[in-house]
């Protein structure tokens, strides 16, 4: 069942300005991340990488939103892709980067508070790189599922 014509064209309208509001919020971290913006988080080479990559995830995926909103599907699409690829190179690079990290686990229920634990380093980078792993794998699935399904 396809939305009536006034649901698609008010959900368009409306994802211009939620696209830019998501584009904007991805230049003031970048603009953090730079150094333009006073930041309170030490500007560290682990720092930059990852607001890099979080600020395009959300700039690409800002644009991606506006452009789909003007019509431009084909354009939004590429700019979506885009925004996927910065967020597996964020969890690639917490698995697999240089440098040192830092992981907590914070278990709850509803019988008792949270409680919040430092985790090992190899223990996070394994859960990071397994899930980073099975994304990658689903990336390539699918771009090799494109290119067969354009061949025919």
């Amino acid at each position: 069942m396809s939305p009536s014509p006034i649901a698609s064209r008010t959900g368009r309208i409306l994802a211009v300005p939620f696209g830019l509001c998501f584009a904007a919020l991805g230049t003031v971290a970048l603009l953090s991340v730079l150094g333009v913006l006073p930041s309170k988080v030490p500007p560290t080479a682990a720092y930059r990488i990852f607001g890099l990559c979080a600020s395009t995830v959300f700039i690409a995926a800002g644009l991606g939103i506006v452009l789909f909103g003007l019509g431009f599907q084909r354009v939004a699409a590429k700019a979506g892709g885009v925004a996927l690829l910065a967020f597996l190179l964020a969890f690639n690079w917490i698995a697999f980067g240089p440098g040192d990290r830092t992981f907590t686990r914070k278990l709850s229920s509803s019988l008792t508070a949270p409680s919040v634990s430092q985790v090992p380093e190899w223990e996070g980078r394994t859960v990071f790189g397994i899930v980073a792993l099975l994304m990658d794998a689903v990336l390539v699935y699918g771009v090799v599922r494109g290119r067969v399904a354009k061949r025919f």
